[in-house]
């Protein structure tokens, strides 16, 4: 089974694009990396994948029944099964590097 590297490519193009809007010697120093990784354990294998944060926020209730002055925000992210680049399933790839 070949193994998805869309991640790994997109990350490149991205930091590639980054590097030639930066000076020289400034870009010499970029490193990117996907901001939401998650270690994901499954069975006998761990894989590095990327999710996808979903914000939201509510805001509480007092004891009263009134709204609380301030709201809540919290996320949650979305672990994908499948690659969006390219539809490959990452259930069983290896992971995203």
């Amino acid at each position: 089974m070949s193994e998805c590297k869309c991640f790994n490519v997109m990350l490149e193009k991205v930091s590639e694009n980054l590097r030639g809007q930066l000076p020289a010697k400034e870009a010499e120093s970029l490193k990117a990396r996907w901001g939401n990784e998650a270690l994901v354990m499954e069975e006998n294998s761990m894989t590095l994948k990327i999710g996808i944060p979903v914000a939201y926020e509510y805001q509480k209730l007092k004891k009263s029944g009134e709204p609380q002055k301030n709201r809540t925000k919290k996320e949650v992210k979305l672990m994908m099964s499948y690659c969006p680049f390219c539809g490959i399933s990452l259930k069983n790839s290896g992971g995203t590097r």
